[in-house]
């Protein structure tokens, strides 16, 4: 089950909802997970080593994924990042421009 749906479900906010599966993760053991890809999206209690599997993959690829862009923006130039756009702004704006005349 997604989240909103738990939200819709229960009347409860996101944040009451995340904190509530932190809570049976982390102090009663409830081994919750999420499978975040595909067509079966959404969290449940995990029954079997395959299930339990699913959902670890999924977090550690999540992990993964939150490593590589705090490196990212520790190694992000404070000073120069608007300039080392320009170009690809420049091109994405004369891309638009031929979109709009060939229309």
């Amino acid at each position: 089950m997604t989240i909103p749906n738990i939200c819709k479900v229960t009347g409860l906010k996101e944040r009451d909802v995340r904190e509530a599966i932190s809570i049976l993760i982390n102090q009663h053991g409830v081994p919750i997970v999420a499978n975040r890809g595909g067509h079966n999206t959404g969290m449940f209690i995990a029954t079997d080593e395959a299930e339990l599997n699913i959902g670890v993959t999924s977090f550690k690829n999540q992990v993964t994924t939150m490593n590589a862009r705090i490196r990212a923006i520790e190694q992000a130039d404070l000073n120069g990042w608007e300039k080392a756009l320009r170009p690809d702004i420049k091109r994405l704006e004369t891309q638009v421009s031929h979109d709009k005349e060939a229309n």
